[in-house]
């Protein structure tokens, strides 16, 4: 009888180290998850700018962009710029602006001379980012900027389960970056 309850007891401490585990192991899975939704996004972005499609009006040339915003972890805004200042206005997002996962939340961008809102904007002929801080226009002089994601409401910086990074360089290029703890 004391054979069976100390093995009924070691299995049921491994099921209880196990279950837990498992539960960090889907939120990493899932905010991974989400960190390369918003690279593939930018990407579609970055082809649909350079690619020859035209917006009705003609123009072959459109610029577009995705738009962030640390103070709205709720969504991220795809856009084509109507009016050309790079940067997007409330009448030009394109279908359905990406959302961020309830469980999650745009963290910071960096670097931190960025401010807290920035449009990211591509325009044919070229792959290249364009980095926008304001609706004036002005290009941030920075050759790549990083968006960290992590758990909302969290305080942990354990790269790979609390956060995930983005990161988009002048040249194009956009990654989700591989953490090494």
């Amino acid at each position: 009888m004391v054979e069976l309850l100390v093995s009924i007891g070691i299995i049921v401490l491994v099921l209880s180290v196990v279950v837990t585990r498992q539960n960090a192991f889907n939120g990493a899975v899932l905010l991974r998850s989400q960190a390369y939704e918003i690279a593939l996004a930018m990407r579609e972005i970055q082809l649909g700018a350079i690619s020859a499609a035209s917006d009705g009006s003609g123009e072959f040339r459109s610029v577009q962009g995705i738009y962030f915003n640390e103070g709205d972890n709720q969504q991220y805004r795809l856009f084509r710029d109507a009016n050309g200042n790079n940067f997007w206005n409330d009448t030009e997002d394109i279908g359905i602006s990406g959302l961020f996962d309830p469980r999650f939340e745009l963290r910071e961008i960096e670097p931190i001379s960025i401010g807290n809102e920035l449009s990211i904007v591509f325009q044919r002929p070229n792959f290249d980012a364009r980095f926008v801080t304001n609706n004036s226009g002005s290009v941030a002089p920075v050759s790549s900027v990083t968006l960290t994601i992590g758990l909302r409401g969290g305080s942990g910086n354990v790269c790979g389960q609390d956060i995930r990074q983005i990161q988009v360089t002048s040249a194009g290029q956009i990654s989700v970056l591989e953490c090494i703890p």
